[in-house]
C-alpha cells in the first residue's frame, strides 16, 4: 500500500459570529488525502494463481513462499499470508495557519472544537474489501500510533471492493476532547497518521488496484477578535 498523500484543503466557509465584548467564533475546515494502493502489499509471486491468491498446499513440511515484507505460513495446510497491520503517517497540520483569512480576524484563538469529520471515496479500483481504518492525531514530533501522546479521533467504516461515496467518520469522543485540551494547553500543530488491518486469505482475489479518499474536518474555532 501506498503512502498516503498529504493533501490539506483548508476550506473556509465564512461563518464568523461576534458574541459578548471581544470575544467570536468561526468555522473552517481542514482537509487530508489518503491513498492506499495494493501494489506494496507485495505478496510473493508464487502465490499468484491468475486473479487469485493460490491454494498452494504447504504439506507436512509447511514450506511456504515467504518474505520480510510479507510472512506466509502454513494453515490448514495451505500457505497464508500472515495478518498485517498497516500504519501511514498522513503529515501534519499547523491549525493556525490552516485557518487561513479566518485568523487575521482574531487577535488570538483561544480553543478548537471538531464539529465532524466526512469522508469522500474519489476513486476505488481494490480487489479487495478494506477492513476499518483508523484516524489518530498526535504531537507534531509522532514518528508512529504507538509514540507518546498519539490518540484516536475516529473511524472510516470498511469499503467493498470497488466501492464509492461519502459518509461520516465515527468519532472518537475521547480523542476529540483530548484534541481540544491538547490544542488549548500545549501546541496548535498537530501530526495525523491512519492505521488498517489486512488479513489475506488463500483463495481471495489477489490485491491489485488503489483507492483515493478525501477526509474533511470541520472544526469551530473561538477567540479574541482584533
Amino acid at each position: 500500500m501506498q503512502r498516503p498523500a498529504r493533501a490539506l484543503l483548508p476550506l473556509l466557509l465564512a461563518a464568523l459570529a461576534a458574541s459578548c465584548g471581544d470575544s467570536a467564533t468561526a468555522t473552517f475546515a481542514v482537509g487530508v488525502g489518503v491513498e492506499l494502493d495494493a501494489a506494496d502489499l507485495a505478496l510473493p509471486s508464487e502465490l499468484r494463481d491468475g486473479d487469485s491468491i493460490a491454494s498452494l498446499p504447504c504439506g507436512p513440511m509447511g514450506m511456504c513462499p515467504t518474505s520480510a515484507e510479507v510472512p506466509v505460513t502454513c494453515e490448514a495446510d495451505l500457505c497464508d499470508p500472515a495478518p498485517q497491520t498497516l500504519t501511514f503517517d498522513v503529515g501534519d497540520v499547523d491549525i493556525d495557519e490552516e485557518a487561513g483569512d479566518v485568523s487575521d480576524l482574531f487577535s488570538s484563538i483561544d480553543t478548537i472544537e471538531i464539529l465532524e469529520i466526512d469522508y469522500l471515496v474519489e476513486t476505488n479500483t481494490l480487489t479487495l474489501p478494506t477492513s476499518d481504518i483508523e484516524i489518530f492525531w498526535g504531537p507534531a514530533a509522532a514518528v508512529d500510533v504507538g509514540s507518546p501522546g498519539v490518540t484516536r479521533l475516529g473511524t472510516l467504516p470498511a469499503l467493498a471492493a470497488m466501492e464509492t461515496g461519502e459518509g461520516g467518520v465515527i468519532l472518537d469522543e475521547a480523542g476529540r476532547t483530548a484534541f481540544t485540551e491538547y490544542f488549548e494547553t500545549t501546541s496548535h500543530r498537530f501530526r495525523f497518521f491512519v492505521r488498517t488491518p489486512v488479513d489475506l486469505e488463500p483463495g481471495q482475489a489477489w490485491p491489485a488496484g488503489g483507492v483515493a479518499v478525501q477526509v474533511r474536518m470541520r472544526v469551530r474555532v473561538s477567540g479574541s477578535i482584533l
